[in-house]
């Protein structure tokens, strides 16, 4: 019984020199893991950058990504948020059903579409307060560079 343990001991240490001696081939610098270029341990600070400061009533439309994208906020936020159910002053300008597929109209805010008015359990248009938070769809846009590159064009 004796001879056994030590020959599985002795086996399992040869084994551990092994690994241990030849590991230096295989390990990775902390620089070298993933896509970045940098360790992966530095810290770095994102860029800053400014959502733009067009007050609301001049901001000009932005150009949809596909048809069917939701459109970009081209207007700052910061004065209305947080959004919430009880608090959205988004609702001030943009709740217009009886503009509701009417032609746009320059420097009169883009109406909600009847997409937001429908109650889902009976189909009627009012507005339910189920779609409050606004920029979980429309998001604001600010001038920064792509983090990742991207090869989207959208369909003609």
């Amino acid at each position: 019984m004796k001879k056994s343990a030590v020959v599985l001991w002795v086996m399992v240490s040869a084994a551990a020199s092994y690994g241990v001696l030849n590991a230096e081939g295989v390990m990775l610098d902390d620089d070298k893991m993933g896509l970045s270029k940098t360790s992966v341990f530095d810290d770095p600070a994102p860029a800053t950058f400014e959502y733009p400061g067009t007050a609301p009533a001049k901001a000009e439309a932005l150009p949809r990504a596909y048809d069917g994208a939701p459109p970009q906020v081209p207007h700052r936020i910061d004065k209305y948020l947080p959004i919430t159910a009880e608090d959205n002053q988004c609702l001030d300008c943009h709740d217009e059903p009886a503009r509701i597929g009417k032609p746009a109209v320059k420097g009169k805010p883009t109406p909600m579409p009847v997409s937001h008015y429908v109650k889902a359990d009976d189909g009627s248009l009012k507005r339910s307060g189920a779609r409050h938070a606004c920029v979980q769809c429309h998001v604001p846009q600010a001038g920064v560079a792509e983090l990742v590159g991207n090869t989207f064009k959208p369909a003609k």
